[in-house]
């Protein structure tokens, strides 16, 4: 990212708008992180992103190239010796009108304008101007009062979910609070004029907080904070944690898992500065679990997880590293990357196990998604953008690095598709395939994104085969000969078979036995399951490595207890003494238990599809 430069003719000077990017500095904390101290204001410097060189050409035809700067107003511009002209958005928070922000805009103005005027962006409220009045055509124009006039305005702050969306109403992407706000930096207005001088000043625009508040190229946070800092592979991580954020995961660890994502994620350039929030949750009701924007900004829920494979914190990452204009058809990719990356690179961490990545990675089976033609947005049911476009992703990986033999992978079409000239379509897609890793594994994409086609989701052993070492997985198994005991005031007796019948204040027993069937350490935990409530064991096994636990429940209540415990079902049939038995229950009475796809409980359905917006918006 560069500075934005404008060139100016001698009648006329167009202003853009450019990305911003935040320098802190404090000291070193004892976790190794940065600590910085709630500040008085952050100041951002417009950039630009730089041009990334194509490394593969598709076998498909492709659109010609476009450019990647802005373009000159001149034809040969003359090497930039004069002084910028300089606009410094400033934003404050207006406690007295929630839900609004105040900007306002300074110029700089250099001694050779004789004219400035600004043309104010839409849906904006003037509330102010010193050295601006209006003129009859709606434009602000330079009084020469002042050498720095400005103007400011109100913008609305609170973004909803766009209407029509199920269960949108009261579900936030961007939101003023009473005492803090995460927003999207708000729209600027354009810059005309006339200069004296034949050189060519360039516009320069920054972004900075009236009190507490940190400015990124495309979002703010207004309100008290610590930021926490790291570096790694040339990377600068900034997490910044409102005062009113209740961070679930500590600092260190999500350094750590984006750091190694950072490394894993070899497809291109990477940028020098990931500006984070971490939500506050008490008072919102976020639409999504994390919305990314602009080249590196995002924010993330303060209570997401790591430990997951609906990984957030990655999956936001993800999108920060992808560089490519998507075409309709191949938009799929976007969100389906983002979620199989943030997956798979957590199993890679070791901070799940191959099931819970199966799992995850397999409710693209599921109708209704599977049905979904991934290249047309219209067909996206229950999200199959990325519950379909995940397991479409993952086999397309799988079958790439067999193809290579492990020698290329899903990443080096990635890289590729961000090195592209041009929108990606699906032509593109596929054609980078096919110089990758050959006709019959193109022909397999073209089917899977172009058709209803399915990829099934492989085993922990086409897994170990296609990415290498096989990752830890878990059998889980009654141990010993006698693993269900039932114990009353008589004494201890075993029982055969998982039906169990006993009676009130009796106590059921259960032995399991844990063994890492993977290739790799990892962490399990293992889950005995009666009715709504769950008892857990966790632990964590080297390759072969075995571990035995054991569950006890009371039964104080007659009635018909399903009981689930590491993928062992028991039906118990709890007796009042001298009132006979109970009916066994049917399949409908008993619950399973299935793990969703990250997208939370109450708002799975609304949450993940709500992130893929306009430009670069991302979740």
């Amino acid at each position: 990212m560069s500075v934005w430069r404008v060139l100016i003719g001698c009648l006329l000077l167009v202003g853009l708008v450019g990305p911003a990017t935040v320098t802190a500095v404090g000291a070193t904390g004892p976790d190794g992180t940065t600590a910085q101290p709630v500040a008085a204001g952050a100041q951002a410097v417009a950039t630009e992103p730089g041009a990334v060189a194509t490394e593969l050409q598709p076998v498909a035809a492709h659109p010609e190239p476009v450019a990647t700067e802005p373009q000159p107003l001149v034809a040969k511009p003359q090497p930039l010796a004069t002084e910028p002209l300089t606009l410094t958005t400033t934003l404050r928070r207006t406690p007295d009108r929630v839900g609004e922000i105040s900007a306002t805009v300074s110029v700089d103005i250099p001694d050779q304008f004789t004219e400035l005027r600004l043309t104010m962006p839409p849906n904006v409220t003037v509330i102010r101007t010193e050295g601006f009045t209006q003129s009859a055509d709606g434009t602000y124009e330079w009084t020469k009062a002042s050498d720095t006039p400005s103007v400011t305005y109100r913008v609305k702050a609170n973004q909803r979910v766009e209407n029509g969306q199920p269960g949108a109403d009261g579900q936030y992407r961007f939101v003023d609070t009473e005492s803090w706000a995460v927003v999207r930096l708000p729209p600027q207005p354009n810059v005309s004029g006339r200069i004296t001088t034949q050189e060519e000043p360039p516009v320069v625009r920054e972004t900075q907080i009236a009190g507490a508040g940190v400015a990124g190229d495309a979002i703010a946070f207004l309100g008290d904070y610590r930021l926490r800092t790291h570096t790694a592979n040339g990377q600068q991580f900034r997490l910044l944690i409102p005062e009113a954020a209740d961070l679930r995961a500590e600092p260190a660890a999500i350094f750590e898992s984006l750091a190694a994502a950072s490394d894993r994620l070899r497809v291109g350039d990477r940028d020098e500065d990931v500006f984070m929030i971490a939500a506050p949750t008490a008072e919102v009701d976020w639409a999504v679990r994390g919305l990314q924007l602009g080249d590196s900004d995002f924010w993330v829920r303060d209570t997401e997880r790591l430990d997951t494979p609906a990984n957030n914190w990655i999956h936001e990452y993800v999108h920060t590293r992808q560089d490519y204009e998507a075409a309709r058809d191949a938009r799929w990719f976007t969100e389906g990357s983002a979620t199989y990356y943030g997956a798979l690179l957590t199993l890679e961490q070791q901070r799940i196990g191959f099931d819970r990545f199966q799992r995850f990675i397999a409710t693209g089976e599921d109708q209704p998604q599977s049905a979904a033609v991934l290249s047309e947005p219209e067909t996206w049911e229950n999200y199959a953008n990325y519950r379909k476009g995940a397991l479409i992703a993952g086999g397309l990986d799988r079958q790439i690095r067999l193809a290579t033999a492990q020698e290329a992978s899903l990443a080096t079409v990635f890289r590729a598709l961000n090195s592209h000239d041009g929108s990606v379509d699906a032509n593109t897609f596929a054609g980078y395939i096919e110089r990758v890793a050959g006709e019959q594994t193109a022909r397999e994409a073209i089917g899977a994104t172009t058709t209803d086609n399915l990829i099934p989701m492989w085993t922990a052993d086409e897994h170990a085969a296609a990415f290498g070492q096989r990752p830890a997985a878990f059998d889980y198994r009654f141990a010993g000969d006698d693993p269900i005991t039932v114990t009353d005031d008589d004494g201890t007796r075993i029982i055969n078979g998982t039906n169990v019948t006993l009676s009130v204040n009796d106590t059921l027993a259960v032995e399991m036995t844990v063994e890492n069937v993977g290739g790799t350490v990892g962490d399990y935990t293992l889950a005995f399951q009666t009715n709504d409530t769950e008892l857990t064991r966790d632990g964590r096994l080297d390759p072969g490595e075995t571990a035995t636990h054991r569950f006890e429940r009371q039964f104080s209540e007659p009635g018909v207890y399903p009981v689930r415990v590491g993928g062992e079902g028991l039906t118990v049939t709890v007796e009042q003494p001298g009132l006979g038995g109970v009916p066994l229950p049917t399949d409908s009475d008993i619950v399973s238990d299935i793990e969703t796809p990250g997208f939370g409980v109450t708002s799975a359905l609304l949450a993940v599809a709500l992130v893929a917006g306009l430009g670069r918006r991302r979740g």
